[in-house]
């Protein structure tokens, strides 16, 4: 670990240009960066790093650290690098725990096995949510990646039923290599990282492992049964083999895709090709 620097209760702002400034703060709460697991009331907090190659803030009156230049915070398993990230902290009380924070430009935020990549990072801890922007914003775990080119919403309020939400061209890419487009992705995934259910609106595609495709106007996908349901102007293409019709159920397991007819009649069409 590099030099700490005094200690931030006797340092109100430190420039640091061209030198990597180093604070370490221990009188605060855990940020529980959605923390896999919730600490007991009684754990004693984790200190947190600070590092900035330009300077480090600490401004009391507002309750508010500034960190700019190649910017990085860490806590535990937990850490953000980006270009300038601001913290706000509660000013009432003797922990001073953090509130928001805000990271900016080239953003990595890590949080035990899962990486979060966006031009900006938008964490709320009050209501543990935060919000990644940006035109390749990214949340990537051992269980499946997310991709969006507007923004992704991670809200682990429910630690068991973890919400993440997509916006902008989103693709969802499970492990096991099945995928999920859409330009509006709502996915749940529970604590241990593996997907539940995702739903997917507008320009919506799915695509299995061995190739077969789907597009419709939205769909649900349910991981247990491993069944995605699509709805409005479904085209199912298999090789050189096309269906098509108001609905369909694709089971990805057995490889078995059916179409359905709309609720007026409406028929089913297919070219086959032998």
């Amino acid at each position: 670990m590099r030099q700490s620097s005094p200690p931030l209760s006797y340092v109100s702002r430190i420039i640091a240009a061209g030198v990597i400034g180093l604070v370490m703060i221990s009188g605060l709460a855990p940020l529980s960066w959605a923390q896999t697991v919730a600490k007991p009331v009684d754990t004693e907090p984790l200190p947190i790093t600070i590092e900035a190659s330009e300077f480090l803030e600490w401004d009391q009156n507002n309750g508010r650290y500034v960190a700019k230049g190649n910017a990085y915070v860490q806590q535990g398993s937990s850490n953000i690098a980006a270009n300038h990230i601001i913290a706000n902290y509660e000013t009432k009380g003797e922990t001073r725990d953090i509130t928001r924070l805000i990271a900016t430009g080239a953003v990595t935020y890590v949080e035990g096995e899962n990486t979060a990549k966006g031009d900006k990072l938008d964490y709320d801890l009050t209501s543990s949510l935060y919000v990644l922007t940006g035109k390749k914003a990214s949340v990537v775990g051992p269980r499946g990646a997310m991709t969006a080119t507007q923004s992704i919403t991670y809200d682990t309020t429910n630690n068991d039923n973890r919400k993440v939400t997509a916006i902008g061209k989103a693709h969802y890419k499970n492990s096991d290599g099945r995928s999920i487009f859409g330009d509006k992705l709502i996915a749940y995934i529970g604590a241990d990282g593996s997907l539940k259910t995702i739903d997917a609106y507008d320009n919506t595609k799915v695509k299995t492992t061995e190739g077969t495709t789907a597009t419709a106007d939205k769909l649900n996908y349910v991981a247990s049964t491993s069944l995605a349901n699509l709805h409005g102007n479904v085209e199912i293409n298999d090789q050189r083999n096309i269906l098509r019709g108001d609905r369909a159920e694709i089971d990805f397991d057995k490889e078995i895709s059916r179409i359905l007819s709309s609720p007026t009649g409406q028929r089913v069409t297919g070219i086959l090709t032998p």
